[in-house]
């Protein structure tokens, strides 16, 4: 037995850690996969070394760990690249996951923030599935002005993914971000409203 679990997914920029902010503040356990990477990439000695394995010492930082922003622009430059990085990195993810949601009680909600859901092909892992969508163009503003990358690195990377209208039908539920942080509130809380363990 497991927590029902529920994924939110959507695009970059979209705002699917501000949604995990929200949950955690209405009392949710949230998970928040990228989280996990950051972890897994600090501490397993055997993933750090798969990774350089195919990518080589450039990848990593001064300090001898892995450099995510370097590793990033190699693999949103090369689709095979990032496709080999997802087969070594997903399968760690997943079982960390799973670790973390046997300590869990299981007569609740738990949501996990999941970028790349439906390119690594793991709807069937959760109960529902929420995508966060927001306008290209308030997304892009956001892409600018939060993580410094140029148009063209965020077009590189946007379309490194399955566009939003896509990633919105395969979804149980939308929650559109393009607007206010209220705005986003009360979707969420119109949502949450209807939820049945």
């Amino acid at each position: 037995m497991r927590p029902k679990v529920i994924a939110i997914t959507g695009c970059i920029g979209a705002g699917k850690s501000l949604v995990g902010t929200i949950l955690d503040q209405r009392g949710y356990e949230v998970i928040d996969t990228d989280s996990v990477v950051h972890e897994l990439f600090e501490h397993s000695a055997e993933l750090k070394d798969s990774v350089v394995t195919r990518f080589g010492k450039e990848v990593l930082s001064a300090d001898g760990k892995i450099d995510r922003k370097k590793l990033g622009n190699i693999v949103f430059d090369d689709n095979g690249a990032r496709r080999h990085l997802e087969r070594i990195v997903h399968p760690e993810v997943l079982k960390a996951c799973d670790l973390l949601l046997k300590s869990l009680p299981t007569d609740t909600f738990v949501f996990m923030l999941v970028p790349l859901l439906f390119e690594a092909g793991l709807e069937e892992r959760y109960e529902e599935i929420w995508s966060v969508v927001a306008d290209e163009e308030v997304l892009r503003a956001r892409l600018r002005q939060t993580r410094g990358l140029s148009d063209e690195e965020i077009t590189q990377r946007l379309s490194a993914q399955i566009p939003q209208p896509e990633k919105a039908r395969r979804s149980d539920r939308v929650i559109d971000n393009s607007g206010t942080i209220s705005d986003t509130e009360a979707q969420i809380d119109t949502i949450l409203k209807k939820l049945t363990l």
